[in-house]
């Protein structure tokens, strides 16, 4: 019997498989599709079976395709795993990082701690990409992204970084010409502020317990948060944002509470990543960056 000892193209096999194409797995490996297609040729005539089919779409695995993956990924995740342990930090906490953040708590918190995190451990490369749509993190080759609001299980690890209070508020002279806002459903019909005008809700919780839920009309959406500040500051609605961003506003007298008696939910922050990861350790390392950030800047008066 002959040995096997491709295990470099059956390690990129498997990073094809998980990306599900060969653009996508240059994107999340850093290795050219030309050396990725021809890595896999190489594997499938060793082994004598073809292991995938090429679509317009992607990859497609085959029977044997599927059967090798199957059997194959996870040892190779126990391996990375093993090697990732025995590294020393500095060349655990090396090499290159894409991110993907939300553009608000980006500029805010999490790029001031990516700056000192950098500054720590200069090793590290990071390219940090802004954006506000949910993007997919195998297919787009990041290794870590971090998003707002729930996660529904996706197969990716992830770890909650925040639970940022919110509160409703809104420009002195705006809370003066509405003083009819008294309960939560009067807020139906009055204008609101979002970041989308559709699919929007406030759930709120008052003193004793009593949560009620209220679909606000939204007269003024943009996806930047601090926009919405300033949209509510000229007096153009009530908007629902996280404390932390509205604090200085608050202090000036600019924004003021609504209905203070009612406390909106916390807005989640997650952090997501793949499992099987050589990166992991390097990883957890800046989720363990960002956690602590909020958690400082919470803290602080």
């Amino acid at each position: 019997m002959k040995t096997f000892g491709d295990f470099d193209g059956l390690a990129l096999f498997i990073r094809i498989a998980q990306a599900g194409g060969l653009a996508a797995a240059e994107r999340a490996t850093g290795i050219p599709k030309a050396t990725l297609s021809r890595r896999l040729s190489a594997l499938e005539e060793a082994l004598n079976v073809r292991l995938v089919r090429r679509t317009k779409k992607g990859v497609m695995l085959t029977e044997h395709g599927q059967q090798l993956y199957d059997r194959s990924h996870e040892a190779f995740m126990l391996a990375e795993e093993a090697v990732a342990g025995v590294q020393d930090e500095k060349v655990a906490l090396s090499g290159t990082v894409r991110l993907s953040l939300p553009p608000d708590m980006a500029t805010q918190v999490l790029a001031p701690a990516l700056i000192s995190f950098k500054s720590r451990y200069p090793d590290v490369m990071i390219e940090m990409t802004l954006a506000d749509r949910r993007v997919s993190l195998i297919e787009e080759g990041y290794d870590l992204v971090v998003r707002m609001g729930s996660v529904a299980d996706s197969g990716l690890a992830f770890k909650k970084i925040a639970s940022l209070p919110r509160t409703l508020v809104a420009s002195p002279k705006y809370v003066a010409e509405n003083h009819d806002i008294k309960e939560p459903q009067d807020l139906h019909d009055v204008p609101a502020l979002a970041i989308r005008r559709d699919l929007v809700e406030w759930n709120l919780r008052n003193r004793d317990g009593v949560t009620t839920t209220v679909t606000p009309k939204i007269g003024f959406a943009a996806n930047r948060q601090t926009i919405l500040i300033d949209a509510a500051v000229a007096g153009l609605g009530i908007v629902n944002l996280p404390n932390f961003m509205i604090e200085t506003e608050l202090k000036s007298g600019t924004l003021v509470r609504v209905l203070p008696d009612w406390e909106p939910s916390p807005v989640e922050m997650t952090a997501l990543w793949q499992k099987d990861r050589i990166t992991g350790r390097l990883i957890k390392a800046i989720v363990a960056e960002f956690t602590e950030a909020f958690k400082i800047g919470q803290a602080s008066p």
